[in-house]
C-alpha cells in the first residue's frame, strides 16, 4: 500500500466513527496528529478497529501506545502487512 493508499483508507475510518465532519477530515495528513483530530478516547479505538478491519490485521497494545501520528499510524499498518 502507499502513503496515499493508507491516507486515504485513514480518511474512510475516520469519516466512518465522526460522520459529518469530512471537510475537517479532508485537510489531514501524514503529519496530522492523532490528538489533534478532536476525536475522543472511544472514535479513536473505533477508527483502529476499522482500520483492523480493512487491512485484516490487528495491532498490538504496545505499539498502538506509541502512535502519535498519521504517519505514525502508516507505520503500523504496514508492518502488519509484511
Amino acid at each position: 500500500m502507499t502513503d496515499a493508499d493508507i491516507l486515504s483508507l485513514v480518511k474512510d475510518a475516520l469519516n466512518d466513527v465522526a460522520p459529518g465532519r469530512e471537510a475537517d477530515f479532508a485537510k489531514v495528513t501524514l503529519d496530522s496528529k492523532i490528538e489533534e483530530l478532536g476525536l475522543d478516547s472511544i472514535a479513536t479505538m473505533e477508527m483502529v478497529g476499522f482500520l483492523e478491519e480493512q487491512v485484516e490485521a490487528t495491532f498490538p497494545d504496545e505499539e498502538l501506545a506509541k502512535v502519535a501520528s498519521i504517519r505514525d499510524l502508516t507505520v503500523l499498518i504496514r508492518a502488519s502487512k509484511a
